[in-house]
């Protein structure tokens, strides 16, 4: 039921008045906040507090001006009956001496679901809801008015969100940037967004699902305080960690957060990275398992099955066993540890064996840092020191400046020389070959989650960690084993959400756990899309033990709103080639361009082709700002396409970077495409070599989903077997010369 300014004259200047005292609200709130500037205190560091506390303040009643609200509510309360019926706007904050209330405030629960109750402070506030108005404001003005919901609705009137149809249409982000959608939340992503009960919630997205929106938007959902969490209970931007895909797509996802008006800037990185950061010493991963993957369609040299177990929990308890054992050799050890006799600097120490076997005791009675055999062997220098330093009156004459000095000299000159041969520091890159290496210890600390022949085909990837690099496959591990031996993490976050979380590891999940200081973690993710055969998760149960808790709750988002629904139902013919047994993405009933297939006679011609298509697609129906990603399968693929641009004078495709979001066409590997999404994709050199293996399947579907607006594939010559197999019906065929 769309009211134009023309077709519903009292109702637009209803809310033309509403809006001109909202925005006079908003100006003269930020006049006032303005002449308290600069602020003054008795104290700088108070004055300067205060001085961000009025900044703040601004930013957030300017943002609030160029949209203060999208949405109205109109609603009586029930319970008791005898108050006035009210009327709420929904915006992106609550803006005082006004009726404009935060889209997270627990009132607006009424707008994005069809419940007739909400929570307040004193309890469940039962109301009857009226009227549901959207309201489009741009540039200070009322430009579009929508009753999306009365009360007395005639049969059979429009009710759909025509407001998320209309942002789902739009070509080209202003900046290229991912948005912020608190004006189309539909009512499943708001329940997930606001969940305040499940500590571990898992989003089990389709492709354009908008996974990443919900996650994103439930970390501003709980910083908040206009949640109904209790303070005590609510993260802080400190102790909240986002782990996403990639760098190019936490750059793509940079500006929702601040949008959002979360001001402080949380901690935002890849998994590698994140991980890297914790390691106690540097580690060379390599990307030769990848590269073998994504040239050759499959795992060859590498057994998948042995690679996937280096992620597993049955991982985590072979490097615990490890670790055990190798700590009580060195106890064993110690009943042989001769005496401490040494003459440095021409003093004598004596340390006695009563000596050592007290500060043994003491060091293994001491819980902090948990049972770490370096992190007891670096206790039990310390404690040996000290009674070398007391005992021998070495303090007498020292200067203070002095003292760490002479105490590291008589740790590494006497104690360290002494104590290697029954207790060495243990390296964990050296420590986790050597189980790589010997598959019958591996297999037996295991407790047969691997078979002694299983381990062995570990071996093709061990040789090449015994020279020092390992693989992605290897990273969880070594982490894990890391913090076994030299406790490098300790608990800090009280938030965590992992995106595209179907590429990470149980054991990975398990190190984040150990960060972890009440547990509460959002997953989002697609095991559809898991493209790592040898690391990942092939079930969201497989967390249950990563995460230390007996129960996780899994909440599915079926329908897909990124793609129009040929593009969507093209994409589940895809999926149906490596997953039948998944309830397949539900298309948003959204019309728009058919996919297209495109054959060439050569590559010359394919790429002479796809160059003129750019010019054909920005002159489709609404598509002249539209954000094109020419996507191929591998760095072969991208540099002959890259030079043939080069040859002849194209200079409108950018190729794939951090930055390259800005740019309205890219050339991108499939890959790296992961998390994003583009108006119209073009899919080349899908041929012959795109060869029909699973992996290969899932790529094409990978980069099939990225899809907006329009779809299209490529080949020269010979077309790949996946999309021979693939039913072409509804599909434009065109066979240029």
């Amino acid at each position: 039921m769309t009211s134009q300014p023309d077709a519903n004259q009292d109702a637009y200047a209803e809310e033309r008045e509403n809006l001109d005292n909202v925005i006079h609200a908003i100006q003269s709130r930020t006049s006032s906040i303005g002449s308290r500037m600069p602020a003054r205190a008795g104290d700088t560091r108070t004055a300067d507090a205060v001085q961000q506390m009025l900044q703040r303040q601004v930013v957030t009643l300017e943002s609030a001006l160029r949209q203060p609200y999208f949405g109205r509510v109109d609603y009586q309360q029930l319970d008791p009956l005898n108050e006035a019926p009210k009327t709420i706007y929904i915006g992106g904050n609550q803006i005082p001496d006004t009726n404009v209330v935060s889209w997270i405030a627990p009132v607006a629960r009424l707008w994005y679901t069809n419940e007739n109750r909400y929570t307040a402070p004193y309890g469940q506030i039962r109301v009857r809801v009226d009227l549901k108005r959207f309201l489009r404001v741009r540039g200070q003005e009322l430009v579009e008015l929508n009753d999306i919901y009365r009360r007395a609705l005639p049969e059979g009137a429009p009710t759909a969100n025509a407001a998320l149809t209309a942002a789902l249409s739009g070509t080209g982000a202003a900046d290229g940037h991912l948005s912020t959608i608190i004006e189309t939340i539909e009512a499943d992503q708001y329940e997930n967004i606001a969940n305040v009960s499940d500590q571990v919630l898992i989003v089990q997205g389709a492709a354009g699902s908008g996974k990443s929106e919900i996650g994103l938007h439930r970390i501003a959902y709980l910083l908040s305080p206009f949640n109904e969490l209790p303070e005590r209970e609510r993260p802080t931007a400190n102790t909240t960690l986002f782990v996403g895909p990639s760098d190019s797509f936490l750059e793509y996802a940079a500006d929702v957060l601040p949008n959002l008006g979360v001001r402080d800037n949380i901690q935002q990185t890849t998994l590698r990275a994140w991980l890297a950061y914790r390691h106690s010493d540097n580690v060379n991963i390599g990307t030769r398992m990848w590269r073998n993957l994504l040239e050759k369609g499959a795992m060859t040299e590498f057994d998948e099955t042995a690679e996937a177990f280096k992620g597993s929990m049955g991982m985590a308890d072979a490097l615990e066993r490890h670790v055990k054992n190798r700590l009580d050799e060195i106890r064993k050890a110690f009943r042989n540890l001769p005496p401490l006799n040494s003459t440095p600097a021409g003093r004598r120490l004596a340390v006695s064996e009563s000596d050592i076997d007290a500060a043994l005791r003491r060091v293994f009675a001491n819980n902090d840092g948990g049972s770490a055999p370096n992190v007891k062997r670096q206790q039990f220098v310390d404690a040996i020191t000290d009674l070398i330093w007391e005992r021998d009156g070495l303090a007498v004459g020292t200067r203070r400046e002095e003292v760490a000095r002479r105490r590291n000299r008589i740790a590494a000159e006497v104690i360290n020389p002494w104590l290697e041969t029954r207790w060495p520091r243990l390296d964990f890159q050296q420590e986790y070959v050597s189980l790589l290496t010997n598959p019958e210890l591996l297999s037996r600390l295991s407790r047969d989650s691997i078979t002694v022949e299983g381990a062995r085909k570990l071996q093709a990837s061990a040789r090449y960690a015994a020279s020092g690099e390992f693989g992605d496959s290897d990273i969880g591990a070594l982490t894990y084993l890391d913090h076994l031996l030299n406790n490098t993490i300790r608990p800090h976050y009280r938030h965590i959400v992992v995106d595209e979380a179907q590429d990470i590891s149980p054991i990975e999940f398990r190190v984040l756990h150990l960060s972890s200081v009440n547990n509460w973690f959002t997953v989002l993710g697609d095991t559809v899309q898991q493209i790592t055969p040898y690391r990942g998760i092939r079930r969201w149960r497989d967390l249950e033990r990563a995460l230390g808790r007996s129960a996780i709750k899994v909440q599915h988002a079926r329908t897909s709103y990124r793609s129009n629904q040929h593009i969507t139902r093209f994409n589940n013919r895809i999926l149906r080639l490596f997953d039948t047994y998944i309830d397949a993405p539900i298309p948003y009933g959204r019309e728009g361009h058919r996919v297209e297939f495109h054959r060439h006679a050569s590559s010359e011609s394919m790429y002479r082709n796809v160059v003129s298509e750019l010019k054909r697609v920005r002159s489709l129906d609404d598509m002249a700002d539209a954000q094109i990603a020419i996507l191929v399968r591998d760095m072969y693929n991208l540099r002959r396409f890259k030079r043939f641009c080069e040859e002849n004078g194209v200079d409108e495709v950018t190729p794939f970077g951090p930055e390259s979001h800005h740019a309205n066409t890219i050339l991108c590997r499939i890959p790296d495409a992961k998390g994003l999404e583009y108006d119209a994709v073009i899919i080349m050199g899908v041929n012959e070599a795109f060869a029909s293996t699973t992996f290969n399947r899932k790529l094409l579907y990978l980069a099939a989903t990225r899809a907006k607006h329009y779809l299209a594939i490529h080949w020269a010559r010979k077309q790949s077997p996946i999309t021979r197999a693939i039913s072409d019906r509804g599909i434009r065929k065109f066979n240029p010369q």
